[in-house]
């Protein structure tokens, strides 16, 4: 549903970038950057393995149902002195394995399987807050390019009336329509654009 969401608003963002005239920050589309940012994010990827790292707590959990399972062993080499026959060696082996199932805990196993549960639900929730503001910030970088080119787009324009209306005054100066003040002036507004 979270990831619905952020569709949405991304489609959003992208729809609005097409009204306002399709220009595209670099070569990438809003969608191509968004998409770039959240597969390659390292916050993100963070995020990711913190969760996973939460969700081992369920399986840790549910361990305290399983029974337990102990082995002992020994082996040694005894020499015994025997009256009439010399000596004897012996080689003693023993081994031990015991198991112990779990069958009521006070409700201890059901608790912390229920805890590791909502650790579960509750850094899936951070993850969520990661994705949102990582993508916001990459959708807000976007349209700070897209703006820029614009400005740059638009004063190059600007640059463009200005050189030709210094022409039209260098013209006209020429002819002898106004003084040399205003060519000053204008060049000085060309300068400034």
């Amino acid at each position: 549903m979270q990831r619905s969401r952020i569709c949405a608003v991304a489609a959003v963002m992208a729809a609005g970038l097409a009204a306002a005239g399709g220009q595209t920050a670099g070569a990438q589309t809003l969608a191509e950057a968004l998409a770039d940012a959240y597969t390659t994010n390292p916050t993100l990827d963070a995020s990711r393995a913190d969760l996973r790292a939460v969700n081992e707590g369920v399986p840790q959990a549910l361990a305290n149902w399983r029974p337990e399972v102990f082995l002992t062993g020994s082996a040694g080499k005894a020499r015994v002195d025997i009256e009439n026959n010399g000596t004897e060696t012996l080689t003693p082996l023993e081994a031990t394995a015991s198991v112990i199932q779990p069958l009521y805990r006070g409700g201890r196993t059901v608790a912390a399987t229920a805890r590791a549960e909502q650790d579960i639900l509750a850094q899936r929730a951070a993850l969520d807050s990661v994705e949102q503001s990582v993508l916001l910030r990459a959708a807000t970088a976007y349209m700070n390019v897209w703006a820029a080119q614009s400005v740059v787009a638009f004063t190059e324009n600007n640059e463009r009336v200005i050189e030709r209306q210094l022409e039209a005054t260098r013209d006209r100066f020429t002819v002898g329509e106004v003084t040399r003040t205003d060519v000053a002036q204008a060049e000085t507004r060309l300068a400034t654009a």
